[in-house]
């Protein structure tokens, strides 16, 4: 078990699809599916979309955009997409170079980060004759908001949670693990005949990544103390409070649904994003085992006191400030989540929408199914915290996880990792994000 320490987060009260004031979407669905008070141009223009994710995604993608080229003959989408891993990185320089496309799949914390509070991208306001901004819920709105202009609008909101192979545990006669302790207790059933080469080891639960394993640490540390980690730039917890880093097991080799501890029946569990799960339950004995798998509930502290969660907008989407044709894609924006076939074409790869138009489709075609539709009636079980946009920042979290990867090489002691857990972080921001 990959195991670990703390997390940051702006303390907000919402539901993964919507305010808790606003959980009833088929009642406020607009009937308006596009403006149409300023005629988009019909001059050949081209514009460039980029995106992040799996090849579910990138399929999809790829249809979306052939059905808004179809609509508008003459509008030509290039399209550029990768994995995840990197993908920042690709884009901050493109900025800076002033290369970035005119659409772009955008992360939470990006729009904070990059420019320090100040936005790096197109005011949507300035094209809201071109994409209907009243088809999401203000206060969703308001979290993408920066120095006071829409930078970017949402996808809908995420968590990490708990995919479980239930038939590990019961090959084991056990039951899916309720807390911490019982989890860890699971560990040393399943894992009683693991070998230090770690060949065919098996384990009660694997974080797969740096990511998922700060999270993990991060929702512990908020279900032992019930306080968020970061707000304003400031990390809440002190040394005495964040302890010493714990123990855990070596790092699994491939960090993604590849992995063959995951594919192979030798983890009975992994922490990963809601709108994610399909990927995985694909890749788990390559797709034909699905009744294995479980999303389950969230581990607590004690049997009888159920968690706080972190959820955070899964992504948006951002026109460049530098964009020759910013109506378009605005436009562009529009269609993928007011377009019927558009909304079908991306299926479940997206996760639920918080567009009250797109989340109308979702449910009429019965788009969020499986794992991914379990994930988010899990969410939807517990109260939530939005995560701090700069808790996902690299230069952040890479102090944390300099301190983590201190611990497990030996080159300091479980008390001093997390002495740097704290301080490290907090250097950070005060670095990077304090004028």
């Amino acid at each position: 078990m990959v195991s670990g320490l703390i997390v940051t987060t702006l303390l907000v009260g919402c539901s993964s699809r919507g305010s808790n004031a606003d959980s009833n979407y088929s009642d406020k669905v607009s009937n308006e599916s596009s403006p149409t008070s300023t005629e988009l141009t019909k001059e050949d223009v081209t514009i460039k979309f980029s995106w992040w994710g799996a090849d579910n995604r990138h399929e999809a993608m790829k249809e979306v955009v052939r059905l808004y080229q179809e609509s508008n003959p003459n509008v030509t989408v290039e399209i550029e997409y990768g994995a995840w891993d990197g993908w920042q990185t690709k884009v901050l320089t493109q900025l800076s170079g002033k290369t970035e496309p005119d659409v772009m799949q955008v992360n939470y914390n990006w729009l904070f980060s990059y420019g320090r509070g100040k936005n790096v991208f197109y005011n949507l306001d300035e094209v809201k004759d071109f994409i209907n901004l009243s088809n999401w819920d203000e206060n969703y709105l308001n979290a993408m908001q920066v120095d006071g202009e829409q930078t970017a609008v949402p996808h809908g909101m995420t968590g990490r949670v708990n995919l479980m192979n239930e038939k590990l545990f019961s090959e084991n006669s056990l039951e899916l693990p309720v807390t911490y302790d019982e989890l860890i207790e699971a560990g040393k059933v399943i894992s009683k005949d693991n070998t230090a080469t770690g060949a065919e080891n098996k384990y009660a639960f694997t974080n797969m990544g740096e990511v998922s394993k700060d999270l993990f640490i991060a929702q512990m540390l908020f279900n032992k103390t019930g306080k968020v980690m970061q707000t304003d730039g400031t990390v809440n917890y002190t040394v005495e409070e964040a302890g010493a880093m714990p123990t855990f097991a070596q790092d699994p080799s491939i960090e993604n649904e590849s992995n063959p501890e995951w594919v192979n029946v030798r983890t009975g569990g992994i922490y990963e994003w809601a709108n994610s799960l399909g990927k995985w339950v694909g890749s788990y004995q390559s797709g034909q085992s699905s009744e294995d798998l479980v999303v389950g509930g969230y581990f607590q502290e004690s049997a009888d006191v159920k968690p706080n969660v972190y959820v955070k907008p899964n992504f948006g989407y951002a026109v460049s400030r530098n964009s020759k044709n910013p109506e378009v894609a605005a436009d562009f924006i529009n269609f993928m989540f007011t377009n019927e076939e558009a909304v079908k074409a991306a299926g479940d790869t997206l996760g639920v929408s918080s567009n009250t138009v797109t989340y109308e489709f979702q449910d009429k075609n019965d788009l969020i199914e499986g794992s991914v539709k379990q994930g988010y009636e899990v969410l939807d079980q517990y109260e939530q915290t939005v995560i701090d946009p700069y808790f996902e920042d690299e230069n952040v979290r890479n102090e944390r996880y300099t301190a983590i990867e201190a611990f497990r090489s030996g080159k300091s002691t479980a008390a001093e990792a997390a002495k740097q857990y704290v301080e490290k972080q907090q250097s950070a921001l005060d670095k990077y994000y304090k004028e």
